[in-house]
């Protein structure tokens, strides 16, 4: 079954990619999550569009997120949390804990650009990264400290 995928999926391909996948895999867990879409060429048309737009829009505003990507490259942001003895988080840190915590230092970006794999659940240093697009993209050092 052909789908076009509407945001990044781990191991199978990214926004806007046309792929082949299992039948049962695309009706029981691309379509329901809203990770996937059926190929038709008009929902292809539709996609392409979607993507030029965004890409016109980051275009427009270069010179700002070049700006915030300065100031995040030089941030070394903290947070405490409740965690057990060992490194173990009873929660976890998200994308949107990642925005407010960014936004509290006057850096505000929209949490889909903030690239997390997974939920942060551990104590410690852990790199988080801002992806506009494949050009511009910066890193910085989020510290995860034990709540007392």
């Amino acid at each position: 079954m052909k789908v076009i995928l509407k945001e990044d999926v781990h191991n199978l391909g990214l926004q806007g990619d046309v792929v082949e996948v299992k039948a049962g895999y695309a009706r029981n867990y691309l379509m329901p999550q809203k990770l996937a879409i059926l190929y038709t060429k008009q929902q292809k048309k539709s996609i392409e569009e979607a993507q030029r737009v965004e890409q016109r829009k980051l275009e427009r505003e270069k010179g700002q997120l070049e700006s915030v990507l300065k100031q995040v490259e030089a941030l070394s942001l903290s947070i405490r949390m409740q965690s057990e003895e060992d490194r173990k988080l009873f929660g976890s840190v998200t994308k949107l804990d990642i925005a407010k915590l960014l936004e509290e230092n006057g850096i505000t970006i929209d949490k889909k650009y903030i690239d997390l794999s997974s939920p942060i659940k551990t104590l410690g240093e852990h790199k988080v990264n801002i992806v506009f697009n494949k050009e511009m993209s910066r890193s910085f050092v989020l510290t995860i400290e034990k709540e007392d």
